[in-house]
């Protein structure tokens, strides 16, 4: 008997030792007591001492009232603290880590601090990798401080949060820095008439200017504001009678010694453009990666198996004139207002992605090893100028290919006249051969062959619809 009580005696005190670590032996004691106990229970937690707020445990009970916390004597359930208080349970393991209060093992999978991985050491320190990320809440802060002195507004756009700015750069950019062929482009002066103070293509040529589109986590900004201005110009030249959205991801598929996703050269999205010429974007859907070409140099829109416009007799491939680049400010403006929307080629900086509306230009917000930038392109679509205080601040609008979500509804303004970003270095134009009108030229037995004009130059003469080549 009395060694029965002796039994019963030790059972009672090491339960009373074990339920005195709950606070600081908090890992431990569930190891041993799994539970769940308060979590268990349909009204889970209790306000002030209710004997009844309890729960089985071992040979006696435990509590999820607030009475259970009482001096070092507490009787809480195992699960208490983080059911009823919502405190994660602190790991008792010695080489347990703490990272912004949040505990993990060496045995955890590493911990993300935005763009960065935190990992747990066996001696209890944390190792962090140090990746600049798109953007942090240091950037933010800085942007907002300098908010008034630079004249544009940032925000934190949830689609750049835990990316790397170096993947950024890559993924969401895409314009290689032009060759010598570029810059080596013949130039256009136009002989200017009067320019207003403000135009926007998207107004004077309503519902011809494609709104912006997103390029998504692919470096396509090459094939993306080829393949959209082009779009544009085809609507503008044409009158409206040709309104396609022309496929970026022919391009990014088809175009050789170009690098897909990871970027390509202007120059040579324009050859393809006007040797090749592309399909639409229906025939051909963006996929946002690069895939196996399936359009094959000699094809039309019948052999690609695409479906053929209504408002034309358009059977060939949409193809653009031979690409050419703009002087200067005067000669940029006068060639949006007359014949459409321009590509730019720009120099990005990381600030440049929390652009949220205002007219943009570079911060002193980055710091030295951030000031790696990228070029992109994008859109100029008009120009404006806006009073500052005493002074008039000029700009460029510009269409980006990040989505509607980004900027002022996916477009940026930016300094015009400056060449702000080197926005003003590079900037290109194209004229499409569109259907204006098609004509009889001779018969040709039961056949016609018949001529095509064009926004640009005459094509030469050939069979409409192609027939094949006779003996």
């Amino acid at each position: 008997m009395r060694g029965f009580k002796i039994a019963k005696m030790r059972h009672l005190l090491l339960f009373l030792a074990l339920v005195g670590f709950v606070v600081g032996q908090g890992s431990r004691f569930r190891q041993e007591f799994p539970g769940p106990y308060c979590a268990a229970r349909a009204d889970r937690c209790c306000r002030d001492r209710q004997d009844g707020c309890a729960q089985p445990i071992s040979t006696t009970l435990c509590y999820c009232d607030e009475f259970c916390e009482r001096g070092e004597h507490g009787d809480c359930c195992p699960d208490y603290e983080e059911v009823c208080m919502g405190i994660a349970p602190e790991p008792e393991n010695a080489t347990s880590c703490v990272y912004k209060n949040r505990y993990f093992t060496p045995y955890d999978q590493a911990l993300m601090d935005n763009c960065n991985t935190c990992k747990c050491n066996m001696d209890g320190s944390v190792t962090c990798t140090e990746d600049v990320c798109l953007a942090d809440d240091d950037l933010l802060r800085q942007l907002h401080h300098l908010e008034r002195s630079i004249g544009w507004k940032a925000t934190n756009y949830s689609e750049w949060w835990g990316r790397k700015y170096d993947e950024g750069k890559v993924l969401r950019l895409g314009t290689f820095q032009p060759r010598f062929r570029v810059k080596a482009m013949k130039r256009l002066s136009n002989k200017g008439g009067h320019l207003p103070s403000r135009f926007d293509a998207s107004e004077h040529w309503t519902g011809l200017v494609a709104e912006a589109r997103d390029q998504g986590w692919c470096g396509s900004s090459w094939a993306f504001s080829t393949a959209t201005m082009a779009s544009d110009r085809f609507a503008i030249l044409s009158k409206g009678r040709e309104m396609v959205q022309l496929a970026p991801q022919q391009m990014l598929a088809c175009v050789r010694r170009q690098q897909g996703c990871s970027g390509g050269h202007l120059d040579t999205a324009w050859q393809y453009l006007r040797r090749t010429g592309v399909v639409n974007e229906e025939c051909y859907p963006y996929i946002a990666a690069q895939n196996v070409c399936k359009i094959s140099n000699d094809d039309t829109l019948i052999t690609a198996n695409c479906e053929l416009p209504v408002k034309v007799n358009r059977t060939l491939m949409y193809k653009m004139g031979p690409a050419f680049s703009l002087n200067n400010e005067t000669d940029i403006m006068a060639e949006i207002k007359d014949r459409g929307t321009v590509q730019a080629i720009m120099r990005v900086y990381r600030d440049f992605f929390s652009y949220r509306s205002g007219i943009y230009r570079h911060s002193a917000a980055a710091t030295p090893a951030e000031e790696r930038s990228a070029y992109h392109s994008v859109r100029l679509i008009g120009w404006g100028e806006e009073r500052v205080g005493y002074d008039v601040v000029k700009y460029w609008i510009a269409i980006n290919s990040w989505g509607q979500w980004w900027g002022e509804n996916g477009r940026f303004r930016i300094l015009r006249g400056s060449n702000e970003c080197d926005i003003e270095s590079y900037v290109l134009a194209s004229n499409p051969y569109v259907h204006e009108h098609v004509q009889a030229i001779r018969k040709v037995g039961e056949l016609q062959e018949l001529i095509v004009g064009t926004g640009y130059v005459p094509h030469p003469s050939r069979r409409y619809p192609p027939y094949a080549h006779r003996g």
